[in-house]
């Protein structure tokens, strides 16, 4: 393929948590209010608040996740994921307060519907 640009590569010793979700709507709200809200406001609030995390969101095309929605969130090194997480679930409390300022945007994101996921977090070797 010509005219493709790869401006970002993937540094060893990265994280990258990937977020499979299904979206559950609320009535009258589409797949695609809730993608436009999560790209243009929510990933938005994340990467304030929690500086160092850089967020993509991915929409399944085909396979076992078509139609999910998945977020991945890049971490440049497990000390800047460390930093927000002590372990599994556990926020430190830089991690606590991130998420209390994040909390207007979360309730607006209850609007739209909620999304279950599953996680993993994965180091670059």
């Amino acid at each position: 393929m010509t005219g493709l640009i790869y401006g970002q590569t993937l540094q060893k010793g990265s994280v990258i948590g990937f977020h499979n979700g299904t979206f559950i709507p609320n009535p009258d709200v589409t797949m695609n209010q809730c993608i436009s809200f999560i790209k243009d406001k929510y990933f938005a609030e994340v990467e304030k608040n929690f500086p160092g995390i850089k967020c993509y969101l991915l929409k399944g095309v085909r396979g076992e996740n078509v139609d999910c929605i998945s977020f991945i969130y890049l971490f440049p090194s497990d000390e800047v994921r460390n930093k927000y997480w002590k372990e599994e679930g556990v926020y430190t409390d830089l991690g606590n307060a991130a998420v209390e300022k994040m909390q207007p945007i979360a309730e607006e994101m209850n609007k739209y519907g909620r999304i279950v996921d599953k996680y993993t977090d994965w180091v670059i070797l």
